[in-house]
């Protein structure tokens, strides 16, 4: 039989399972709430998968091994960096699961007081990262998969897009959350296949390291084997943009207690970075077999075709499996704050909670179809996320940071928030529209100062 039409069988088979469990979900748990945040009863072990599956997808398996495959152990560096980038939800956890929020505008409104202005910019801001994550997975699940059955990468993507739409309209956040946990289990078996896979095509790890340059592959130089300019970029937008992440914010919201959300956000830490060394070695493995790939991020796929029709077929549903949980993650993320920060807080206060359920599957319809056509128009997958990390970061990092901290001081107000996002906005834009490679440090700089400057005032005025 064709290996394309096992293939096509086996992930329909896979993932009929999976849409058919999700149903059940959303029959067993209805209601807003469960949409939104999960119920506020996720155990531990379902946090653990759904923000591991969350922080996977495209970027990691498409856009890290073509990192890896051009630039050695520079992917390691970028999953320490995003590790360490979790550390401040370990003091947040509590507060954050506590205050019985739903979005990422909920905590600005909180700390800063409600205001018009100061909503649309936290909207508009919250929603950059989550959606660039979307075009993401299209991306690399077009990427890839064009590669292995030799079909139209754009039509991939309108595929894909169709299908993730079942794993959200169920119920939300409870039906993603768990399947996010079934496909966490299936990247993590498939990921381990494919690790020892990639060793024994490359003759082992010694073998593979003396294959290619040694400017990426040694130690620890390799480390910054992409730049140090590059390597200084994600220190300052990718390692914080978790912080700014809505998704990650929702499954602490949804977590059954505060402990478990502190757990959860450390351990899912530590299988990033376990998961970067996974890219970094199989973009290094693929370096050393083609060292002539004419666009790295077709590494991953170019791996996958030196493979035994078995093995294919196997890894192919690994990676339908991690695109698809952070793509139904990054849709439900946006869906929520358009319906609940933007319709019922600004339009339609009153909607009856049936309405609101049957907009938030429209709008989920809406969104998808936005992100796809991107995803076929722009189809670069690490770029995205980069690209969106930076400028959400250089917004919201400094107001929900720097709120945490002077919450309980009695300096902040709607202004302060409002002039640290405009002026973490205008520094980034400005600097990126004048060909600075940092331009992320820059809002950042203006972020910080709006937020001191505007505290200062109403501190003296009081």
């Amino acid at each position: 039989m064709n290996t394309n039409l096992i293939l096509f069988i086996t992930i329909a088979i896979v993932l009929l399972s999976i849409i058919t469990f999700s149903y059940f979900l959303g029959r067993k748990n209805k209601g807003i709430e469960n949409w939104y945040v999960g119920g506020r009863a996720l155990p531990l072990y379902v946090q653990v998968g759904t923000q591991f599956a969350t922080v996977m997808g495209g970027g990691t398996i498409v856009g890290l091994v073509g990192t890896a495959y051009s630039s050695g152990w520079s992917t390691l560096t970028y999953g320490i960096l995003t590790m360490i980038g979790f550390l401040p939800f370990l003091f947040m956890a509590k507060w954050l699961r506590n205050s019985e929020f739903e979005t990422m505008p909920d905590i600005i409104r909180d700390i800063y007081g409600r205001n018009p202005v100061l909503s649309i910019l936290t909207i508009l801001c919250t929603l950059i990262v989550p959606f660039g994550w979307m075009i993401t997975q299209l991306v690399g699940f077009g990427k890839i998969f064009a590669t292995i059955t030799g079909m139209n990468a754009s039509l991939m993507v309108a595929i894909f897009a169709i299908i993730s739409l079942a794993f959200v309209l169920p119920a939300g956040m409870t039906s993603v959350a768990w399947t996010d946990f079934i496909f966490g289990c299936a990247m993590a078996i498939g990921a381990v296949i494919a690790f020892f896979m990639a060793l024994n095509m490359g003759d082992g790890f010694q073998t593979i390291m003396s294959n290619t340059p040694s400017e990426i592959s040694d130690f620890p130089k390799g480390l910054v084997g992409v730049g140090m300019g590059t390597v200084l970029f994600w220190i300052f937008g990718v390692m914080p943009g978790n912080l700014t992440n809505q998704q990650l914010y929702q499954r602490i919201y949804s977590a059954n207690n505060a402990k478990n959300a502190k757990k959860a956000i450390g351990i899912t830490a530590v299988l990033f970075a376990i998961a970067t060394f996974w890219s970094s070695t199989i973009g290094l493995t693929v370096r050393s077999l083609n060292p002539s790939l004419g666009n790295a991020e077709n590494a991953t796929g170019w791996f996958l075709m030196q493979t035994p029709d078995w093995f294919l077929i196997m890894f192919s549903v690994f990676i339908v499996a991690t695109i698809m949980s952070t793509l139904s993650s990054a849709v439900q993320s946006v869906v929520v704050t358009i319906t609940k920060d933007i319709y019922t807080n600004h339009i339609n206060p009153d909607v009856k909670e049936k309405k609101l359920l049957s907009i938030s599957r429209i709008v989920s319809v809406v969104v998808l179809t936005i992100a796809a056509s991107l995803a076929i128009f722009y189809p670069q997958a690490l770029g995205w996320i980069v690209a969106s990390f930076a400028y959400s970061v250089s917004a919201l990092l400094v107001p929900i940071i720097g709120g945490f901290i002077l919450k309980d001081k009695n300096v902040l107000d709607n202004r302060a928030g409002i002039v640290s996002i405009v002026m973490g906005i205008s520094g980034s834009a400005i600097a990126h529209g004048l060909g600075t490679s940092m331009y992320v440090v820059y809002g950042l700089i203006g972020s910080f100062l709006g937020l001191v400057i505007m505290a200062g005032i109403n501190k003296a005025t009081k």
